[in-house]
């Protein structure tokens, strides 16, 4: 399917980049770790041209990342997946790491996730595997310097585009940030609370509305399904999450392509589980038995091999509770976050 779609190229031809880059300062990879990109909130608006959205798998570690430093959601931070990234950054600035899955150092001294940290010219910084959770983002004020495709700067890895050069990043590679934004209080010292942070767990219950082919499967597969945990098997990536199943249909009748989206749980013919997440393609032929709402794809998105993820079924009234508390807490946070760096800033 990808291959009919034209390699995309910046508009009028040319690497956009934004007028907040007007001074741009260099952070050299020292080491690039397992799979590090650069990832925003995603390329909407091509999915009917087969596009995927991709952006950032957990979506509100990359958002409040860029609040904690001052920068607009929609800007690109650095994906880190298992950590083992090292930066070497020859002008200060002001960081944010978010996520699960690191421990953070700056010339060797232990710092904090989740909140504003000071870098001076000449420090590196270095995010070390923890063994638990998968994804880490980093947000730099100003915002990753990369060129804009199809309104995104999000890396799709499948057909190199976007990000940085539209791949991972690799040892030796130069990224530049911007730094034309007013700058902040040198003594800031607070962090965000656990409360306010996604229950990332090894074993989380996800919660779901019922699919379109929910009645496909027998009732002891439906019980099954909400009932028993499942494991997440190797072959998880951004793509999507495979999970140990056994899945029955009561019915062998195939389907046409049909669409999905992140969060669409489909059984494989083998009667594994599939939640498709960023990276899926547009269409699936696959029945759809679930949907994870939005708040918990933050969750999904910090399991590795090995987890066990148990869903918890919903219906569609309570997910759109959930959807609308999860945007209000969010859009709540991130103003609480400005007033924080700017005290004297009015929101409105």
């Amino acid at each position: 399917m990808y291959g009919r779609i034209p390699r995309p190229v910046c508009r009028r031809g040319i690497p956009l980049l934004s007028s907040r880059f007007r001074k741009p300062m260099i952070a050299r990879v020292v080491k690039a770790g397992v799979l590090t990109t650069v990832q925003d909130l995603g390329r909407a608006g091509y999915r009917s041209q087969g596009v995927v959205v991709g952006g950032a798998m957990d979506g509100f570690a990359h958002r409040i990342s860029n609040s904690l430093v001052g920068n607009s959601a929609e800007w690109a931070t650095l994906e880190v997946t298992f950590g083992g990234l090292e930066l070497y950054f020859e002008a200060e600035s002001w960081i944010a790491i978010t996520g699960h899955g690191v421990a953070v150092r700056i010339d060797g001294t232990e710092a904090d996730c989740w909140r504003p940290l000071r870098i001076a010219a000449g420090s590196r910084l270095q995010l070390a595997y923890t063994g638990q959770g998968c994804r880490s983002y980093v947000a730099i004020r100003g915002g990753w310097q990369v060129p804009e495709v199809l309104g995104s700067y999000s890396t799709y890895l499948p057909a190199g585009w976007g990000g940085y050069e539209g791949r991972a990043l690799r040892t030796g590679d130069v990224l530049t940030y911007g730094q034309n934004l007013p700058p902040l209080h040198p003594s800031l010292n607070w962090s965000l609370a656990p409360a306010a942070l996604p229950a990332y767990q090894t074993h989380p219950t996800v919660r779901v509305i019922r699919g379109p082919e929910w009645g496909f499967f027998t009732p002891e597969s439906q019980r099954a399904f909400s009932r028993q945990s499942h494991e997440v098997l190797p072959q998880s990536n951004r793509m999507g999450y495979r999970l140990e199943a056994r899945m029955q249909k009561l019915r062998t009748t195939e389907l046409l392509s049909t669409a999905v989206t992140a969060g669409t749980i489909q059984v494989l013919p083998d009667g594994n589980l599939v939640v498709l997440m960023n990276d899926a393609p547009t269409t699936g032929g696959y029945p759809r038995i679930a949907q994870v709402i939005e708040p918990d794809l933050s969750v999904m998105a910090q399991l590795v091999r090995g987890n066990q993820v148990q869903f918890s079924l919903l219906s569609p009234e309570q997910a759109e509770d959930k959807y609308v508390q999860y945007q209000e807490f969010t859009r709540n946070l991130e103003e609480t976050l400005v007033q924080r760096l700017h005290p004297t800033t009015n929101v409105h």
